[in-house]
């Protein structure tokens, strides 16, 4: 009986709490968070950031975001969400203060932050403004996730079709010279397609390593050698598109293309699918984060891998108004912000190109999201500021510590525009160095974390909510 009691209890608690938070979202009071970005783009770094600077307003630089200016805020706590773990802030905080980067997402978390202010204006005139909350849920996720949703408009021929793309960059890899001679119209032993599988993973993440972005499935590249995912291999097979309907119909029902393509569908139903709706169908409003610095650095191939990846995964947005009832029943995007991330890479005088160059890369999915009537923002930002200025030989030049040591930073002139050719030829000799957080941070003590125009972002995508 007093398990049935406790669990009646839970039950209930449960229905109370979504209760709530579809009143609070009914009421324009509650806000779904995605904060999206290829694997690199800062995505850790720039959550702790933005939590730290809500929850030490007073001290925090938040110039931009008018409830802080106006010293409207009152305070700020963070509690886990439903079926998520929490984000892992107070130990992202502690790397920081080492003077380490936060450790990649590797799961799934969340965190959702009740942002106590005082509102702006009240109801009945000459009295005081009252006290309001604003609920704000944050999901976090390893960029790598991201790279499949293309995936759920593909079929497997499609993906096989695409993945000559990514073998053209590779094209003497090993993997790929064992994928040319299988006869994918026959049966292969269960252990060498395992095999196959474990080093496709091996494949993916040298990729990654050449700087290409649109690597698909992304699940895969930090998957453990146990993991769910391994139970059902599947691999790319470019000779799937030469074939007839009748040779493929003629082949017997445990072909490998037959099995590979079973197992490419239950990826899809058991893993991107969930992630799709469970994240991507909840958002409200959406902050992409892309190292632009770090494609354009690593040249033409990387710079053109990253636009196309940014076109196919945005197709996968819900745009659309949210009016009092899609709030309630099925959120869309209604404000988005692209935004390039670890702009103290460079000087202040070329952050807006970094901003318009960020713009040109992602047009066609601005050019679809006004088209549906929603507010799109762009910015350059850093969520920690890791660079001050110097003075070099006359010249105003960057200062920081690196993986090398402390040293100076210099970078040519950066494009407004997708580069031509002689901009590629112009910028061979630019060595683009990792930068270490600040030293003498204490942020377990809440002292201040310096960022570049985060407080703007915050007001992009927050700000008309602190009435």
């Amino acid at each position: 009986m007093k398990r049935t009691g406790d669990r009646a209890k839970s039950l209930a608690s449960s229905a109370s709490v979504a209760v709530a938070a579809s009143v609070d979202r009914l009421l324009d009071k509650r806000v779904c968070l995605g904060i999206t970005g290829f694997s690199g783009s800062g995505k850790t770094t720039l959550i702790t950031s933005l939590i730290h600077q809500l929850r030490y307003y007073p001290d925090a630089a938040l110039t931009a975001l008018p409830p802080a200016l106006q010293n409207r805020l009152l305070g700020v706590e963070i509690s886990p969400l439903k079926d998520l773990t929490l984000f892992p802030y107070l130990e992202s905080a502690t790397a920081l203060d080492r003077e380490a980067w936060p450790s990649a997402t590797r799961q799934a978390s969340g965190c959702l932050l009740e942002i106590k202010y005082r509102a702006r204006s009240h109801l009945i005139p000459g009295t005081k403004p009252g006290i309001s909350r604003l609920y704000l849920e944050i999901h976090d996720y390893p960029g790598e996730w991201l790279l499949d949703l293309p995936l759920l408009e593909m079929s497997y021929q499609d993906w096989c079709q695409q993945s000559r793309k990514l073998a053209a960059a590779m094209p003497e890899d090993p993997f790929l010279v064992q994928l040319k001679s299988l006869n994918i119209l026959e049966p292969l032993h269960e252990w060498r397609l395992n095999s196959l599988w474990q080093q496709q993973l091996d494949f993916l993440k040298r990729c990654q390593q050449q700087g290409l972005t649109m690597i698909q499935p992304g699940r895969l590249l930090h998957l453990a050698p146990d993991s769910p995912e391994s139970q059902f291999p599947f691999i790319p097979l470019p000779q799937l598109v030469e074939l007839s309907e009748e040779e493929k119909s003629a082949a017997p029902g445990d072909a490998l293309y037959q099995i590979c393509e079973t197992n490419y569908q239950h990826y899809l139903k058991r893993w991107v699918k969930p992630f799709y709706k469970n994240t991507f169908q909840r958002i409200d409003r959406q902050l992409v984060l892309i190292d632009v610095l770090k494609s354009l650095n690593q040249g033409q191939e990387a710079m053109d891998n990253l636009r196309m990846s940014l076109t196919q995964v945005l197709q996968n947005f819900e745009y659309g108004t949210n009016n009092i009832i899609r709030r309630l029943i099925q959120p869309r995007i209604d404000r988005i912000v692209f935004a390039a991330s670890k702009i103290d890479q460079v000087l202040p005088d070329q952050h807006e190109q970094v901003r318009s160059l960020t713009a040109s890369l992602v047009r066609e999915s601005q050019r679809q999201a006004r088209f549906r009537e929603v507010d799109i923002r762009c910015e350059a930002i850093a969520s920690v500021r890791s660079t001050t200025y110097a003075e070099h030989h006359g010249q105003r030049v960057l200062k920081g510590n690196t993986e090398e040591g402390p040293g100076l930073l210099l970078h040519p002139p950066l494009p407004e525009q997708y580069p031509d050719d002689d901009y590629w030829q112009n910028c061979q000799q630019w060595h683009l160095r990792k930068l270490l957080p600040p030293a003498g941070l204490k942020l377990n003590n809440g002292s201040r974390l310096p960022h570049i125009r985060l407080d703007s972002v915050l007001n992009d995508l927050l700000g008309d909510k602190f009435q």
